[in-house]
């Protein structure tokens, strides 16, 4: 079997697109959180993961989202932000989505028991057996070395295989979305796992984006715009373009 694990899109169709492309020989695809914010294309990008009808967890970029839709339209001298825009750009079917994800999910696959969650403790991750245990905290698999237990999370936006001993694994993908600015490549970051095989996987294409530049191309399309978005649905142009 062959799993897809993906995390931290932040809203950018381009690069989710490019990595289903590569990889659609996946039989299951899982996604670590933050659908949306910090991307141009929200809308399309919760679509596509529903379609798909990804097993996920809401990240805290999510429950950004939610809170800012909730609260209702920007104030008319409000500066235009990526979570304003995310927001004004989805509809409360998209948002009650997002908001009804769990923050933690289990499965098996291969005969390997994993655990999924968007973040651990802020920018921290687990460093000890005895960190790892009480975050698995499954008294009937604690004692047993003879089934892999991987736990799984996104947030950081740093590609990691952590082994805690030999049957307790900490992995992240990485992000689809963007890489942090000290990170010196742009390409789209995620994991695949075959037949129980974890391998971290980049991907360079022409839509890979840094942080920067998605500011940039943000205040290209929005930086002249203040208070309730005057479109709706999804931005102009298309995810093609």
């Amino acid at each position: 079997m062959k799993l897809l694990v993906i995390s931290d899109i932040h809203s950018n169709i381009h690069c989710l697109n490019a990595v289903l492309e590569r990889e659609k020989d996946a039989d299951r695809i899982y996604c670590a959180g933050d659908f949306v914010d910090v991307g141009l294309y929200p809308k399309e990008t919760v679509h596509r993961l529903r379609e798909l009808k990804v097993p996920a967890v809401r990240g805290n970029h999510d429950d950004k989202i939610i809170r800012i839709f909730r609260s209702g339209p920007p104030d008319e001298d409000q500066e235009w932000t990526f979570p304003i825009m995310n927001a004004q750009h989805l509809d409360e079917e998209d948002i009650e989505y997002l908001d009804t994800l769990p923050e933690q999910i289990r499965f098996t696959a291969d005969g390997v028991s994993y655990v999924m969650q968007h973040l651990y403790q802020g920018y921290q991750s687990i460093e000890t057996e005895t960190e790892f245990l009480e975050f698995w905290d499954d008294p009937t698999e604690t004692v047993d070395r003879s089934q892999k237990k991987v736990a799984i999370f996104g947030h950081t936006h740093r590609p990691a295989i952590r082994i805690i001993r030999e049957d307790c694994l900490v992995v992240n993908p990485g992000s689809v979305g963007y890489n942090r600015p000290s990170d010196p490549s742009i390409a789209t970051r995620y994991l695949t796992i075959t037949d129980g095989e974890i391998e971290l996987k980049d991907l360079h294409h022409d839509h890979c984006m840094s942080r920067p530049e998605l500011g940039r191309e943000f205040l290209r399309r929005h930086g002249h715009l203040r208070g309730p978005a005057p479109l709706s649905g999804s931005l102009q142009g298309s995810p093609g373009e």
